[in-house]
């Protein structure tokens, strides 16, 4: 991967954004520990700014490109979390956003991308109809797509989050980080390989939505069949010849998969147990540690909390 990669520019990238967004904790449950027989820590993005990860993505790429963007319209796509950092970003740095979303995108987060001020388009049934419609609106001249995942500063931004997991918590023995497009799991664990190669990376998709996980088995980006999940956040197939996939294959040392049944009941137990309150594309962490426990026993482990965004319909069925 020629990409001008180095741990100097994830450094670069965090001094960039860090005035505008939160140093998230690592908390150590006690709770948990005792239970699954390990160390176990959870790295809160679901306390970030806009509820998600996603914001740290997003403002490395506006403010490493600010100038060129300040003559261009943003185009975008996203479930949700992705479209909720532009619009604010956008907002933030005085820019002009289009957001594509799908009619199956919760309708509460499409409340707050208008409410931040974005061009909302709802448009196809799902991601990848969205994404399809985004990426043809990007090739008129004043229009510039950013990718939710598929984007090298997008990618530096999110393995700011390795960074500080590295530096709260250094003698981490396995980080358990979600997998959608892969952006966020390609910066954590470059970042992570980089200053620690010891320490292992695991990623984790829905059944619903294995696109990353298939892929991967197969060598090659591939379409997976995609169902329903409460992991919206993490739906959708590849966009082919992402970076991600090459990312995943040098970094990340497995990937694990786990049903909408355990989602609930990770999302259920850590709200009842520890009262935190996440969305179902982070609950696919817990869920995993607890579906694969003995992989887990004895080590310390650190758990993503990708986004605490949910739909108050998934907490009424949830709940």
């Amino acid at each position: 991967m020629n990409l001008n990669l180095s741990l100097r520019n994830v450094y670069f990238s965090r001094k960039l954004i860090e005035e505008f967004i939160r140093r998230t904790p690592l908390y150590y449950s006690g709770i948990f520990s005792d239970i699954m027989d390990a160390s176990v820590y959870f790295k809160l993005e679901n306390l970030q700014v806009t509820g998600s990860f996603k914001i740290r993505g997003v403002l490395n790429k506006f403010l490493r490109n600010l100038d060129f963007l300040r003559n261009k319209k943003i185009v975008t796509c996203s479930m949700g979390n992705h479209a909720l950092a532009v619009s604010y970003a956008s907002k933030l740095l005085n820019l002009s956003a289009t957001v594509i979303m799908p009619i199956d995108a919760m309708e509460f987060k499409k409340e707050r991308v208008r409410a931040f001020g974005a061009n909302l388009v709802i448009h196809g049934n799902n991601y990848d109809d969205a994404e399809s419609y985004a990426l043809s609106i990007s090739k008129k001249d004043d229009y510039v797509f950013v990718s939710p995942y598929n984007d090298i500063d997008i990618i530096l931004g999110q393995a700011t989050i390795g960074l500080e997991i590295m530096e709260q918590k250094p003698d981490t023995g396995v980080i358990i980080v979600p997998i959608g497009g892969g952006g966020l799991i390609s910066g954590i664990s470059y970042a992570v390989k980089t200053i620690s190669p010891e320490t292992k990376v695991i990623g984790v998709q829905s059944e619903a939505s294995p696109s990353m996980y298939e892929s991967i088995k197969a060598g090659k980006i591939v379409k997976a069949h995609l169902k329903p999940s409460l992991a919206e956040g993490l739906h959708g197939n590849i966009e082919e010849g992402s970076i991600t996939f090459n990312f995943v294959k040098k970094y990340v040392d497995e990937i694990l998969l786990v049903s909408e049944d355990d989602l609930r009941d990770a999302i259920r137990d850590l709200y009842y147990k520890e009262g935190i309150l996440i969305e179902g594309a982070a609950a696919v962490t817990l869920a995993a540690l607890k579906k694969y426990a003995d992989k887990f026993r004895k080590k310390k482990v650190c758990l993503v909390l990708s986004g605490g965004n949910i739909d108050p319909k998934h907490i009424k069925e949830i709940f």
